[in-house]
């Protein structure tokens, strides 16, 4: 059996909790989901052609997604090369194209 020993500096006459590293993140994921949603809008100093405007509006939306998917842990990496990676989004590709 590991002791271990906490100096009173540490813990500062308050309750001192120890939780796996895993559940520790599971708990900041939840929290993380019930926060505020964040929302990607490019600024106004950062004017766009109105024929580019339809491709910036999608790219808000589509970053607004991605936030919000690291935010919730839906995230995959890192990959040690990149023929890890190439190979993992060919097979994502692919079992994408099988759900249709």
């Amino acid at each position: 059996m590991v002791t271990l020993t906490i100096p009173e500096k540490i813990k500062k006459g308050e309750d001192l909790v120890v939780l796996p590293r895993k559940e520790y993140e599971e708990l900041l994921r939840a929290k993380a989901g019930k926060s505020s949603r964040t929302t990607v809008k490019r600024s106004k100093s950062f004017p766009v052609p109105k024929k580019h405007e339809k491709f910036y509006n999608e790219l808000d939306k589509r970053l607004t997604v991605a936030l919000r998917e690291v935010k919730e842990g839906k995230v995959t990496g890192p990959f040690a090369t990149a023929g890890e990676a190439i190979q993992f989004l060919h097979s994502r590709e692919k079992s994408s194209v099988k759900q249709k």
